[in-house]
């Protein structure tokens, strides 16, 4: 039997994350659980999109604290993420603008540099955009992306070299609890004895919690991306757009190509997280395409490279499962993120390892308690678009 002061199930994004916070702090004995390979689900295929775009307080603090440790990953982990700084447009219909207005001046309010600019601003941004659809659009010029399997194996790596264990292929079987505290934590290779758990663990914490009699609504649900390879004389994309008028977003990627895939206002198809399809399919592509094609007329003939879909672990109200499990001492989750949880996870290691250490984190993140489901307090976000929070 091994013995942990703190089990981290979940080897994504998050959980690494957390098991180097925890590792760099000093916390003791911390083993990491991971059913296939460190950033092998659903943090392997993400998006990686940087942005401080949020309805929330709690989450505009999270990512603004995020952006800055990407800036200095390398200092702060002595690996890469490969952070690109490309700035951020958020562009919206008119009727749209009064909840974009809304919410840049709740971020500028906390220190966000954005800004709002008018269609005029954004054709001088970028003449190659249409904006006779758009009312305007908010600018982060420090925000942009990373990449999701470089994040989490760098933390991984820095959290090993602290003293961590990492189990890969490695599946928790079940939560021993007794007397309403965690006890220790049961895996296909052994028992670990503990009595301080984080589950992290994407789209699958439900088969982890409900034998608990803890429910836990997330749902998988399968997402599509589409890479576009715009003709020589369009040139680069050179920022990160996400386009409230159509519901599409589309960022650089490596060899001049472009990732894009429609911001859904629900999940698109619920699937089981385990053997789902993970190719594109042909009219998918096909309506990105016709996206893609409008606000970027000069591009409309961009190749297809390819694509692939990938799970996000979404909630009802799109927004994750945060913080103590009510009625089991030691037991923390941080789950069902719904598309958003890469650009977070930096400042979660800080957050969620000072709860699991018994103190008060920076981030009062007690609005995203897994109870808020069953009293039916859900929380929403000013768009439409529950990715956007």
């Amino acid at each position: 039997m091994l013995t942990a002061d703190v089990v981290v199930i979940g080897g994504g994004s998050t959980g690494t994350s957390v098991a180097f916070q925890l590792a760099r702090r000093g916390a003791g004995r911390v083993v990491l659980v991971e059913r296939g390979a460190i950033g092998s689900g659903p943090t392997s295929k993400s998006m990686g999109i940087i942005r401080l775009h949020y309805s929330y307080e709690p989450l505009i603090r999270l990512a603004l604290r995020s952006l800055e440790l990407f800036s200095h990953f390398e200092d702060l982990s002595g690996g890469t993420a490969d952070f690109t700084r490309a700035g951020f447009l958020l562009a919206a219909s008119s009727a749209q603008m009064p909840s974009l207005l809304d919410n840049v001046a709740l971020q500028q309010r906390l220190g966000v540099r954005t800004s709002v600019l008018t269609p005029a601003q954004l054709k001088d941004l970028d003449p190659r955009l249409e904006v006779s659809d758009l009312g305007g659009a908010a600018y982060e010029p420090e925000s942009g992306f990373a990449d999701g399997y470089a994040t989490a194996s760098s933390f991984a790596s820095a959290a090993r070299r602290m003293g961590a264990k990492i189990l890969e292929q490695t599946t928790v079987e079940r939560i021993v609890v007794e007397g309403g505290h965690v006890q220790a934590v049961v895996t296909s290779g052994d028992t670990i004895s503990t009595p301080r758990t984080l589950v992290a663990a994407g789209p699958w914490p439900p088969s982890v919690l409900e034998p608990l009699g803890i429910r836990v609504p997330i749902e998988s649900s399968r997402e599509q991306v589409v890479q576009f390879a715009p003709p020589p004389e369009f040139g680069r994309l050179e920022v990160v757009i996400e386009d409230l008028a159509q519901g599409f977003f589309a960022r650089p990627e490596a060899g001049g190509t472009v990732l894009s895939g429609v911001l859904e206002e629900g999940a698109e198809e619920i699937v089981q997280p385990d053997g789902f399809n993970q190719g594109v399919d042909f009219d998918y592509v096909e309506r990105v395409g016709r996206m893609w094609a409008h606000r970027y007329p000069s591009a409309a003939d961009a190749q297809v490279r390819g694509g692939y879909a990938s799970l996000y672990d979404v909630t009802p109200d799109w927004q994750p499962a945060l913080g103590p499990v009510d009625g089991i001492e030691g037991l923390v989750i941080a789950a069902g993120f719904s598309g958003h949880g890469f650009k977070l996870s930096p400042a979660l290691g800080e957050v969620l390892t000072a709860i699991l250490l018994g103190e008060r984190p920076a981030v009062d993140i007690s609005m995203f308690a897994l109870s808020r489901f069953a009293t039916g307090a859900l929380i929403h976000g000013r768009h439409a678009q529950g990715i956007l929070g």
